[in-house]
């Protein structure tokens, strides 16, 4: 009996894996389809709002078979062999879910390098930081795989800043930079689904300074995520060693002058004490 009805679950969850993996994939080229046509046209800058509503239904698909998934998982008890290699299977397709989103996720930040130049690399070279970090600062593999692949969506919600604000050669005006910073609150709009929770986190929270003096809430030590406080401080190191539009890059030992002993605008006291430690620890590698 309990064999048979186990037998019934397996076939349910690759039925519906069946069935929403096709509606993820459609989801999924009707996003890359957009992303090619702005690549080819700039286009994409007037379609944003249903740009954004494609990714909430490919996100909608994920998570229906994420659940379907989840939920078969708990109700099952391996009591023999049979038992266990079904349990596996399940297990494996799990995973194949959660590598998908990791996949989404990228396909997410290709959104962004569209909009600021030079994105592609830093991001990249962010994510490298970010992975050194995590292996002295993070223990569950869950959340340590999150927020590598994660990282690279700190600055989605700079879909929705005027390109001409991204791209400025000179200072902002006090206008200009108060949008600027609307960046983080906008993230919200592509990162609301509960499976990109440490996405939002860093997207949201990675201007937080440890000190409270940041932005876009003002949080203040461990009330700022510890996935925020991670990229923070990659994020910060990749923008000093760039070229951006208003200014040149500095030297490997200026940013980390900068960063160790502050210049007045980036202050040691705006990052985590440990995570700063850790930084110290891994800039030989940098």
């Amino acid at each position: 009996m309990v064999f048979t009805a186990f037998v019934v679950i397996i076939i349910s969850v690759f039925v519906y894996s069946n069935k929403f993996s096709k509606q993820v994939s459609k989801e999924i080229d009707k996003i890359e389809e957009a992303i090619t046509e702005y690549g080819n046209t700039g286009f994409y800058t007037e379609h944003k709002e249903s740009f954004i509503e494609e990714i909430n239904d490919a996100l909608h698909a994920f998570s229906n078979l994420s659940e379907i998934i989840s939920a078969n998982v708990q109700e099952i008890t391996a009591s023999n062999e049979e038992l266990e290699a079904a349990y596996k299977e399940i297990q494996n397709l799990s995973k194949e879910i959660r590598e998908a989103f990791f996949d989404f996720s990228l396909r997410l930040s290709y959104i962004v390098e569209g909009f600021e130049e030079g994105t592609a690399k830093h991001l990249n070279r962010v994510k490298f930081i970010v992975e050194k970090l995590c292996e002295k600062l993070v223990n569950d593999p869950y959340l340590k795989e999150d927020i590598i692949y994660f990282s690279s969506l700190h600055d989605i919600g700079k879909v929705f800043i005027p390109q001409e604000i991204l791209n400025k050669p000179g200072p902002l005006t006090p206008e200009e930079w108060e949008e600027m910073k609307k960046h983080t609150i906008y993230a919200e709009r592509v990162l609301s689904h509960p499976r990109f929770k440490v996405a939002l986190n860093i997207a949201k929270y990675h201007h937080e300074n440890y000190d409270g003096t940041g932005y876009p809430l003002g949080l203040k030590g461990e009330d700022i995520p510890l996935e925020a406080r991670i990229v923070k401080i990659a994020d910060v190191y990749d923008a000093l060693v760039s070229n951006r539009p208003y200014k040149q890059a500095y030297s490997k030992e200026k940013a980390l002058k900068i960063i160790f002993e502050g210049d007045g605008r980036v202050n040691p006291n705006h990052f985590d004490p440990k995570v700063l430690e850790a930084f110290k620890e891994i800039a030989k590698e940098l």
